[in-house]
């Protein structure tokens, strides 16, 4: 179960490169029967693909943090994207545990993730996130 020796655990992918056929397949399947205006944009809930998906599998695989997915509530979400991204884009994210409070038998965990495109350094999304971690029945 995560406890407060937890906070500050990094977790690192580097290297996820934005593929265009999965980003268009996104983007196709978020516009639905409408046309997609750009068919080269890289729509930002991709942050999905490259940011989130990466890092988190890396913390729920953390046998010492010891996240019970059985009991995982997602409690919260944000998100912040300051550049675009394009397709071929090389981008390297980063997720950290802020913070982890226990209360009423759940643990809560607080995540702080950020995707930068070491081309340009630019930050191409921040987000935060609010775990909700149920003690086992």
């Amino acid at each position: 179960m995560p406890d407060q020796s937890h906070v500050g655990r990094r977790y690192s992918a580097p290297g996820q490169r934005i593929a265009s056929e999965a980003a268009r397949a996104m983007a196709r399947a978020i516009a639905g029967d409408d046309p997609v205006r750009d068919g080269d944009a890289v729509p930002p809930t991709f942050a999905a693909v490259y940011c989130l998906g990466p890092t988190l599998a890396q913390l729920f695989a953390d046998p010492e943090v010891g996240i019970d997915l059985a009991g995982l509530i997602h409690g919260e979400q944000s998100f912040e994207w300051p550049a675009a991204v394009h397709p071929g884009d090389v981008i390297d994210a980063t997720a950290e545990i802020t913070g982890i409070d226990t209360k009423r038998g759940m643990t809560f965990v607080r995540l702080a993730m950020e995707a930068i495109r070491p081309a340009d350094q630019a930050v191409v999304c921040r987000a935060t996130s609010l775990m909700i971690v149920r003690a086992p029945a």
